[in-house]
C-alpha cells in the first residue's frame, strides 16, 4: 500500500481522542456547570494513560503485531465515544463521564505506542522523513475536528434539545466516524513482517528501555527538558477554553461554543497547523540547534497576549480576540517542532525506538499532566490577569534546560 492510503488517516485517528480528552472534555464540563478548578484537576489527571504507557509499551512492542493493535485500539476508542456521549443524562454524569474518558485515554495511548511503532515498521528512513510533515499535518486536521467542528455540533442540537444532548449528538456523531476510519485503516495499511514481535521477550525488555534511555549522554538534562519545555504551556491550555467562555462579569470573554469553535478550534488550528509546517520546513533546512532558541521565544513570548485580553476584555466577536489566539497559536506550533524533533533525535540511535519514543512522550504527558492539575486551583486564587501573568513567568525553567540540553550540530 502507498503510504499516500493510511498516513493520513493514521494520524487524523490519532489526534482525535487525545484533542477530545485533554481540550473539548473542557468544554463539555463548562457547558454542563462543572467548576474549573474541579474539571481542570480531573481532566489534567487523564494524562496519566499517556504518562505511563511506557509501562505496557514493552507488551504492544512483543506480543502480536502492531498493525492488529492499531486497529483493536481503533475500534475500542471509537465505541467508548459513543458510550461517552450517553453517560451525561444522569445526576452520576460527572463521575460516569469521567471514567469513560479515563477508558478513552488509556485506549488512546495504547494506540499511539502501537501507530508510532508501525509508522517506523512500515517505513523506511527517508519515507519516514518525508512523511513527518503529513502526519503531524492530519495529526493538526485532527484537532480542528475535536475543537472546531464537535463543539459547533453540540451548540445546534444543544439551543432546542439540551447541554446534554447536544453533547450526546456531537459525540456519537465523531464515535460513528472513527469507526469508519478504522475500517479504513484495516483496508489501507500494508502488513510488514514484525520482527519484534517474533523475537518475543515479553515484559523482559522493559529494563534495556529504561537502560537504553537514561543512560545516553546527557540524559539528565534531556529528561528535564522533556519535563519542563512546555511547563507554561501546558497550565494555558487548562484555562484558556474557560477563559474564552466564561462570562464576562467572572472575567472571560463571554464566547458561545459556536464562536469558540470558529476561532480556537478553527482559526487557531489552522495557525497551529502553519506554524508547525513552518518549523518543520526550518529545522530541516538550519538544523534544530540553530533554531531552538527562537522556537523557545515564539513557544512563549505569545502567552503575553492572553494577559492582555484578559485586562481589555475585548468583545468576543472582535477580531482582536482572532489575532490574539491565533498568534499564540502559531507560535505554540512552531515552538513544539522543537520538542518533537529533539525527541526523535534522542531515540535516532535505539535498539527499541518504539518504546523509547513512547517512553519519551509519556515524560512530555507527565509534564502537561502535574502543571494542569493545579492551573485550576491558581486561576481561581489569582483571577484570570494573574494567572496569565504567572504562565509567562513558568518559561523560565524551560529556558535553563535548554540551554544545558545536548543537541548534535548536524542533527
Amino acid at each position: 500500500s502507498s503510504p499516500w492510503a493510511w498516513v493520513p488517516t493514521l494520524y487524523l485517528f490519532q489526534g482525535i481522542p487525545y484533542s477530545i480528552v485533554m481540550t473539548t472534555s473542557e468544554l463539555t464540563y463548562k457547558d454542563m456547570g462543572i467548576s474549573t478548578a474541579s474539571f481542570a484537576f480531573w481532566t489534567s489527571l487523564l494524562y496519566l494513560p499517556w504518562t505511563i504507557k511506557p509501562l505496557w509499551s514493552p507488551a504492544v512492542e512483543s506480543f502480536g503485531t502492531k498493525r492488529r493493535w492499531v486497529v483493536l485500539t481503533q475500534v475500542a476508542v471509537a465505541l467508548l465515544f459513543i458510550l461517552l456521549g450517553l453517560t451525561l443524562h444522569n445526576a452520576w454524569f460527572y463521575a460516569l463521564s469521567l471514567g469513560a474518558l479515563a477508558l478513552i485515554a488509556f485506549g488512546s495511548a495504547s494506540h499511539d505506542i502501537a501507530c508510532d511503532g508501525f509508522y517506523m515498521l512500515a517505513l523506511g528512513e527517508r519515507q519516514q522523513s518525508f512523511f513527518v510533515g503529513i502526519r503531524t499535518t492530519f495529526y493538526r486536521i485532527a484537532m480542528f475536528s475535536a475543537l472546531g467542528l464537535v463543539p459547533q455540533v453540540a451548540d445546534i442540537v444543544g439551543r432546542s434539545h439540551g447541554a446534554a444532548w447536544g453533547w450526546t449528538a456531537a459525540f456519537g456523531v465523531l464515535g460513528v466516524l472513527l469507526l469508519g476510519l478504522a475500517l479504513w485503516n484495516n483496508l489501507a495499511m500494508p502488513r510488514p513482517t514484525d520482527t519484534t514481535a517474533a523475537d518475543n521477550r515479553g515484559l523482559g525488555i522493559f529494563a534495556d528501555v529504561l537502560r537504553s534511555f537514561f543512560s545516553k549522554p546527557g540524559a539528565a538534562w534531556a529528561v528535564a527538558f522533556l519535563l519542563l519545555y512546555r511547563l507554561g504551556e501546558a497550565q494555558l491550555a487548562k484555562i484558556a477554553t474557560p477563559f474564552l467562555v466564561d462570562s464576562r462579569e467572572a472575567g472571560g470573554i463571554g464566547m458561545t461554543l459556536s464562536q469558540y469553535g470558529w476561532v480556537y478550534g478553527t482559526a487557531g488550528m489552522v495557525a497551529l497547523t502553519a506554524g508547525g509546517v513552518l518549523g518543520g520546513i526550518l529545522v530541516s533546512r538550519y538544523g534544530l540547534r540553530r533554531l531552538l532558541w527562537p522556537m523557545i521565544a515564539l513557544m512563549n513570548v505569545p502567552n503575553l497576549v492572553y494577559v492582555g485580553l484578559a485586562h481589555f476584555q475585548p468583545a468576543a466577536d472582535s477580531w482582536t480576540v482572532v489575532a490574539a489566539v491565533v498568534s499564540e497559536q502559531a507560535g505554540y506550533g512552531f515552538g513544539f517542532t522543537a520538542y518533537m524533533v529533539f525527541l526523535l533525535h534522542y531515540v535516532s540511535q535505539s535498539r527499541y525506538k518504539t518504546a523509547e519514543y513512547a517512553l519519551g512522550t509519556a515524560l512530555m504527558a507527565l509534564g502537561m499532566m502535574l502543571p494542569g492539575m493545579i492551573s485550576g486551583h491558581v486561576c481561581d486564587a489569582r483571577g484570570y490577569e494573574w494567572f496569565f501573568v504567572y504562565v509567562v513567568v513558568c518559561c523560565l525553567p524551560s529556558v535553563v534546560a535548554a540551554w544545558k540540553v545536548r543537541i548534535n550540530f548536524k542533527f
